[in-house]
């Protein structure tokens, strides 16, 4: 793997998972006076995605901006931000509570359908295109797994328990939280798996991309004591060459 591309996978990488963070302390701080912050998680969480599988230069891309990886990725980071418009489905008022209520379950259907299926394409696809290291590539799914399953739970013991109970409460905080918990999850691992990309060009290794862009006749620019007999040799190996 070039140099060119180890610096775009960290680049991206760390401000993908910068942003994926700032999401969730956003989702998470939007509450009572706060709680016209909560668009600025979906805005967050959507400018991560895209930064993330176009990447800042093509290497940066964990989808190797594949087509279909990239778009479905893409979509599904957008579709929370649709939510409103899926209510505009519902009719006014029916007359009819059994019909209100199937609108509603096909509504629900619908949009969660499509968020599923879009989940498996975009996390199949970032797994196929192997830009993340294994097994880390698999850790969307995991995070796909993960939030449909805490979510389930917390709302389970929400349900199973009289409203102000300790059990209740646990189940509201815990159907929050989880979902939040795998995004977090996922921006921390971005950006530790962005600073072990791109490590410092060796001594040998900027003198050989100087004398490329340069040539050997060019001034020779400062250089470290500890670089002085590897650069020394370049040079010479530069001038045979011309």
């Amino acid at each position: 793997m070039d140099l060119r591309t180890l610096r775009a996978q960290r680049l991206t990488w760390v401000a993908g998972g910068v942003l994926l963070l700032l999401s969730v302390a956003v989702g998470l701080a939007a509450r009572g006076p706060l709680a016209g912050l909560s668009p600025g998680k979906d805005w967050l969480f959507t400018a991560a995605v895209v930064l993330l599988v176009i990447g800042i230069g093509r290497g940066g891309s964990i989808t190797a901006r594949r087509v279909v990886g990239t778009l479905a990725t893409i979509l599904l980071a957008i579709a929370p931000m649709t939510q409103s418009y899926w209510f505009t489905l519902l009719p006014d008022n029916t007359g009819d509570p059994n019909a209100a209520e199937d609108a509603w379950v096909l509504v629900a259907t619908a949009y969660f359908g499509i968020l599923l299926v879009l989940a498996v394409i975009s996390v199949v696809e970032i797994a196929r295109a192997r830009v993340i290291p294994s097994p880390w590539r698999w850790a969307p799914l995991w995070v796909m797994v993960w939030t449909p399953v805490t979510y389930a739970i917390g709302l389970a013991f929400f349900s199973a328990a009289p409203l102000g109970t300790a059990v209740a409460s646990f189940g509201a905080i815990f159907s929050l939280c989880g979902p939040a918990v795998g995004v977090a999850f996922l921006g921390v691992l971005a950006i530790v798996l962005g600073m072990r990309t791109a490590p410092a060009a060796a001594p040998d290794e900027r003198w050989h991309h100087w004398f490329d862009d340069a040539g050997a006749g060019a001034p020779l620019p400062s250089i470290d004591s500890s670089d002085t007999e590897s650069a020394a040799r370049d040079a010479e190996r530069g001038r045979r060459q011309d």
